[in-house]
């Protein structure tokens, strides 16, 4: 897996849906400058400390938070809680301060 560097970690990541592949589903940080969408944007926030914090759309589009926990594994970052009640584990294949990169 990929390294995450600690620096990028305490920001509020988007879906960028219109970057996705077949294969890769792709998040930037929030004040990256997406186009309109009517889509609302999910989301997520990775703390140095373990703390996740999922973002998703509630009543009216206001986002809502669910909270939860991240750790690296040897194959992606493993999410406890948030909005799912199942740990999950996604596949990161690439990091940067603007972009990550996980296997759909």
């Amino acid at each position: 897996m990929p390294q995450v560097d600690p620096a990028i970690l305490n920001q509020v990541w988007l879906h960028s849906w219109e970057e996705d592949t077949a294969t890769e589903t792709v998040y930037r940080p929030a004040e990256f400058r997406f186009p309109p969408s009517r889509r609302p944007r999910i989301g997520f926030q990775l703390s140095p400390n373990g703390e996740l914090v999922e973002l998703k759309p509630g009543p009216a589009d206001k986002p809502e938070q669910a909270k939860g926990t991240w750790e690296a594994t040897g194959h992606g970052i493993r999410l406890q809680g948030g909005t799912e009640r199942l740990p999950r584990t996604l596949k990161l294949l690439s990091s940067s301060v603007e972009r990550l990169v996980f296997e759909k």
